[in-house]
């Protein structure tokens, strides 16, 4: 069969191990998916079509429309929270800038050692 998980981390120029963190799993789970000797599972499905921007009727060689009307939809969700946040960002003046990055960066770091623990 098919496997179209393989053929987008391969046109990124990704490895298991690397597309493994990106959504979440190990490495070994990725690989046995790429095999076919393990189902995907609806919430890893979900987080891959949402990594690679791509239906999950695609990742499951069910269409050859990588982008449904769905993806688009949520996609220009996405883009107007983004913007929604920039506009808030800029009206900052510029110490309140510098207390969000800091901020931003502590939340980062916090959640990277949470996710550690796990």
């Amino acid at each position: 069969m098919e496997n179209r998980i393989r053929e987008l981390r391969e046109e990124r120029g990704m490895n298991q191990d690397t597309l493994a963190g990106f959504v979440g799993v190990s490495q070994q789970k990725i690989s046995r998916v790429e095999r076919n000797t393990e189902n995907l599972g609806i919430d890893l499905l979900i987080e891959i079509s949402d990594y690679f921007h791509v239906t999950t009727d695609y990742l499951l060689c069910l269409s050859e429309e990588r982008h449904g009307s769905a993806q688009e939809a949520r996609l220009r969700y996405k883009m107007e929270e983004y913007q929604e946040l920039i506009d808030n960002y800029e009206s900052l003046n510029r110490d309140s800038r510098r207390l969000v990055l800091k901020l931003m960066r502590a939340m980062k770091k916090i959640e990277k050692e949470e996710k550690e623990l796990l």
